[in-house]
């Protein structure tokens, strides 16, 4: 959904400023000695074997993401980190692409959803780098925007085993080629948000030959055979649940088992639930067992 991503620097400089073995707070950094830094925090289970990471943008919703979160994903051996999106790329009113990461990188295409995607990327390359010793796996999850980021992230970096997609709607996991009533449309989202998607989305002509190609369906069918789990609620109209379904359906020839790998079909998961848009404990369970199973 973005014309370009964010270019990914030659330099990276991570950090562990906090420990006790279970939580973890780490500075990661991106660019020259001056360029963007931004805080990742980690929760590992208390065993010492290897685990899974689940890995969200979201630390700017503590409604979203936090120590429930945390202790949900731990009670599945998986280990949970976020880290705040908008220290990278703002994500304000003004409809304009701003943040440290704009400062940086002037002049810059890139809309803030693919910012926050390559932000993803700096968090796994410091996570191979200082934790591979008690790491199994990186999956990657978002909800809402933060779920097309991790879409992207996800499309787009092989070394991210499995994504989780809650409510992303149009621009993530929402087909374009099924636009239920109530569902935001690609042209109100470029209207509404036109900083996420880079300048390219304010031309008519762009939008209608994406949604022509269904574009997000391509940019999927890019992460199969690994793993995809899209979660959706009935009643969020706005992110266009009956797309999310019809994505699912389109996607499984992707993921259609094999002699080579009986499971593949396992790997893309579709699961709905009654209630709006929020994330709830529920799903972070969900998504937790999800991680275990496609990353043991």
């Amino acid at each position: 959904m973005v014309a370009r991503t964010a270019p990914v620097h030659a330099q990276l400089a991570h950090q562990l400023v906090q420990t006790d073995r279970v939580l973890e707070v780490w500075r990661v950094g991106a660019g020259a000695p001056a360029g963007v830094q931004w805080r990742m925090t980690v929760f590992w289970p208390r065993q010492k074997a290897r685990c899974p990471v689940l890995l969200s943008p979201d630390g700017c919703w503590p409604h979203v993401v936090g120590h429930d979160a945390a202790s949900t994903a731990l009670r599945q051996g998986v280990a949970l980190a976020w880290f705040d999106r908008t220290e990278l790329a703002f994500d304000n009113d003004t409809g304009q692409c701003e943040g440290p990461f704009y400062e940086q990188c002037r002049p810059s295409k890139s809309g803030s959803l693919a910012v926050w995607a390559w932000g993803i990327q700096c968090c796994v390359d410091a996570l191979e780098k200082m934790a591979h010793d008690r790491l199994s796996g990186v999956a990657t999850i978002g909800h809402s925007r933060g779920g097309k980021a991790a879409l992207l992230a996800t499309a787009l970096d092989p070394r991210i085993a499995a994504v989780i997609a809650h409510n992303s709607g149009t621009g993530g996991a929402a087909s374009l080629s099924t636009q239920a009533p109530g569902a935001e449309s690609l042209a109100q989202l470029a209207q509404q948000f036109p900083h996420w998607l880079g300048a390219a989305m304010q031309d008519a002509a762009e939008r209608e030959r994406i949604v022509a190609m269904d574009l997000p369906r391509l940019m999927l069918s890019q992460i199969a055979p690994r793993g995809l789990c899209l979660l959706q609620a009935r009643d969020d109209l706005w992110a266009n649940p009956a797309g999310t379904r019809r994505m699912a359906d389109l996607l499984r020839p992707h993921w259609q088992g094999t002699a080579q790998d009986p499971q593949r079909s396992r790997r893309l998961q579709w699961h709905e639930r009654t209630g709006g848009h929020a994330m709830t404990l529920a799903d972070w369970q969900r998504a937790a067992q999800f991680v275990r199973e496609v990353l043991g």
